[in-house]
C-alpha cells in the first residue's frame, strides 16, 4: 500500500494541474500528474533553502522528511504491476560531478538511472534521451526533448517516463461496435435535461490480487453540455480533491450497467514552466534557485523547462496510455434491480488510478472526437 500522505498530495496536485492546464482549453487533453509530481520531486531532492520549501509547497508535500520513503513505497508497489511501466533517468553533462548523497538517494528512493551525455552536441544528446523515452513508453512518446532546448550551458536534465497498458476485466464485444453521434452542443444534442449532476462509472482492468490493480473512472455530466459545470464541481473549490475523489469512488454502488463508450485517442504536449510558477515554484527557474545539494561542487543550477507529452487510447479491449464503443458490461449486484444505462455520447472526464489507494496516474477530458 502506498503512503496515504503521498497519495493525498498527488491527488490534490492533480486538481492544481487540471485547473491550470486541461481546465483552460476547450479541446481534449491528457496529463499524467503522477509523472510530473515525480520528476519535480526528484528535482526537489537536490534543492535547499527557500527553493526546497517552494517546491514542497507546490507539490503539496507537508513534511519533507517523509518524501523519500513515500516515493520509495509507491514506486515499489507500482513496479510490481504488469500493466504499468515507470522510469526515471538523470542525464548530466560530462563535466558535472553529482553529489554522492544525491546519486544514492535518487537511485534508492526514485529508482532513477544516472547517465552522462554530451550537451555540447545537442542533437546527439536529444536523440539519446528521446530513444530512452520511446523505449520506456512502447514507442508512444517520441521527440520529447528538442535539440534546440539544449546547449553547452545545459548541465542536468531529469526525465520521467510512464506507460500504462491495461485490458478490461470485462472486454467490450467488438460485434456491438458501430457508429453513433457524439454530441458537442445543444443544437446537435436535442432537449437538455437541465440536470447539473453527473454519473460516475468504474471500469476495472484485469489483474491479480498479488499485484497492483487499476481502474478507469469516467465522470459523465447528466447534461450533454455540462462539462464546464462538472469541472467546477470537481476542481474549483477549496475542498481536498483527494478526499472528494476517494469518497466518490469508494462510495459507488455495484450494479449491473449497460455501457456505451466511444473509442478515443488523446495526445497532449505541455510546457509546465508556467504551471510551476503559478503553483509557487517559480524560484526554481530563476538565478536565485538553490540546487546546491545536487552537485558535488555546488554549482549554480536552475530548472530551464519542464515538458510533458501524454497519450491515451481506449478501445474495446482496454486502454493504452503513456497518460466510439457500444457494449455491455455485467457486474454482480446484491439484489435484482433494473440495469443502469451509462451512455457516454457527450464530453466527459476520465481518470486512471490504482484500485486500492486511488493514486491518480492519468487524468483526461474528452471534449470532442
Amino acid at each position: 500500500m502506498s503512503s496515504p500522505s503521498l497519495s493525498a498530495a498527488n491527488n490534490d496536485f492533480t486538481k492544481d494541474v487540471y485547473q491550470h492546464l486541461a481546465g483552460n482549453t476547450s479541446h481534449s487533453a491528457i496529463i499524467s500528474p503522477l509523472s510530473l509530481h515525480m520528476v519535480l520531486g526528484l528535482s526537489s531532492l537536490g534543492a535547499a533553502g527557500s527553493t526546497a520549501d517552494a517546491m514542497m509547497k507546490g507539490l503539496r508535500i507537508k513534511h519533507a522528511d517523509t518524501l523519500l520513503k513515500n516515493y520509495k513505497d509507491i514506486i515499489g508497489q507500482l513496479s510490481k504491476s504488469d500493466e504499468l511501466k515507470m522510469a526515471n533517468t538523470i542525464y548530466f553533462a560530462q563535466d558535472v560531478k553529482l553529489n554522492p548523497s544525491y546519486k544514492s538517494q535518487a537511485a534508492k528512493y526514485f529508482n532513477s538511472e544516472l547517465s552522462k551525455t554530451d550537451f555540447n552536441n545537442p542533437k546527439v544528446a536529444a536523440e539519446q534521451m528521446n530513444d530512452w523515452v520511446s523505449s520506456q513508453t512502447n514507442g508512444k512518446i517520441k521527440d520529447l526533448i528538442e535539440s534546440e532546448s539544449l546547449n553547452p550551458e545545459t548541465k542536468i536534465v531529469l526525465v520521467n517516463a510512464i506507460h500504462f497498458k491495461g485490458k478490461w476485466t470485462f472486454p467490450f464485444r467488438t460485434e456491438y461496435t458501430n457508429y453513433a453521434p457524439f454530441y458537442l452542443d445543444e443544437t446537435n444534442s436535442g432537449a437538455e435535461s437541465g440536470d447539473d449532476g453527473f454519473q460516475m462509472l468504474e471500469l476495472p482492468y484485469a489483474g491479480t490480487k498479488e499485484k497492483q490493480q487499476f481502474s478507469m473512472h469516467i465522470f459523465l455530466p447528466n447534461n450533454r453540455t455540462g462539462l464546464a459545470t462538472l469541472e467546477q464541481k470537481l476542481f474549483q473549490s477549496d475542498d481536498s480533491f483527494a478526499d472528494k475523489f476517494g469518497n466518490i469512488c469508494n462510495g459507488a454502488n455495484w450494479r449491473e450497467v449497460v455501457v456505451t463508450l466511444p473509442r478515443f485517442e488523446v495526445k497532449s504536449t505541455w510546457d509546465m514552466s508556467d504551471l510551476c510558477e503559478q503553483l509557487g515554484m517559480g524560484v526554481a527557474f530563476t538565478d536565485d534557485a538553490d540546487f546546491s545539494l545536487m552537485t558535488q561542487d555546488k554549482i549554480n543550477l536552475a530548472i530551464s523547462q519542464v515538458v510533458q507529452k501524454a497519450f491515451i487510447e481506449v478501445n474495446e479491449e482496454g486502454t493504452e496510455a503513456a497518460a466510439a464503443i457500444d457494449g455491455i458490461i455485467k457486474r454482480r449486484c446484491s439484489a435484482r434491480r433494473s440495469p443502469i444505462y451509462f451512455t457516454a455520447d457527450h464530453p466527459f472526464i476520465v481518470t486512471i488510478s490504482t484500485t486500492n489507494d486511488r493514486d491518480i496516474l492519468f487524468i483526461a477530458k474528452l471534449a470532442n472526437l
